[in-house]
């Protein structure tokens, strides 16, 4: 039986600052954790999660989200999807930074595409090779 390992994904953080500042996101990033897993059972590609308060006191009060990306689905994938899962996920957290998380049927969800171009500009600029697992 395999075990989770979980690890901070410093790559995963660098697409997360590009695609915030690109895009305009307006996101405070120092309070997101930004996660890789191995062996996780999950079906999910990434996924967002919400710190409650109490957690947030008691652990750490600065970081109230968490990002975390499945190493075996994510680290395989060009960077275009990289990118497109990782905006995803941010799309999760309102601007407010408020603890809480948007739901699928939040509007920018339907309009991801529309960032299509400008992440594959990302994806092209010269400096993405420290970017972990890139294809």
């Amino acid at each position: 039986m395999r075990r989770l390992e979980l690890e901070f994904a410093d790559d995963v953080r660098k697409l997360a600052e590009r695609i915030n500042e690109a895009l305009g996101l307006g996101l405070d990033l120092g309070k997101v954790a930004f996660i890789r897993s191995r062996g996780s059972k999950g079906k999910a590609i990434a996924r967002a999660l919400a710190l409650p308060s109490q957690w947030r006191f008691v652990l750490k009060p600065q970081v109230i989200y968490v990002v975390e990306v499945l190493s075996e689905k994510f680290d395989s994938m060009s960077c275009l999807d990289k990118m497109e899962v990782v905006l995803h996920e941010l799309l999760h957290i309102p601007k407010s930074m408020s603890g809480g998380l948007r739901g699928h049927n939040y509007s920018e969800f339907r309009r991801i595409k529309k960032y299509r171009k400008a992440l594959q500009e990302l994806c092209l600029s010269a400096d993405h090779e420290d970017w972990k697992g890139q294809s």
